[in-house]
């Protein structure tokens, strides 16, 4: 995929040990989900939409 392939030939900077770690995890946090997303699409909207009311709710309720 191009946009994989973009991202792995991209240089990082040299971070702080504690924001390279974070950096990391976001980065395979990503990765698992571009794997569900690839691998069982249906499963990924669902649980986008699923994510996406919670947060509304969330919302809604800090509104009243």
């Amino acid at each position: 995929m191009i946009t994989d392939q973009f991202a792995e030939e991209r240089q990082s900077p040299p971070l702080q040990p504690a924001l390279a770690e974070v950096f990391a995890r976001v980065t395979d946090l990503e990765r698992h989900a571009r794997t569900l997303i690839t691998q069982r699409p249906i499963v990924a909207v669902l649980a986008a939409v699923g994510v996406g009311y919670l947060a509304a709710r969330l919302v809604a309720r800090a509104m009243r």
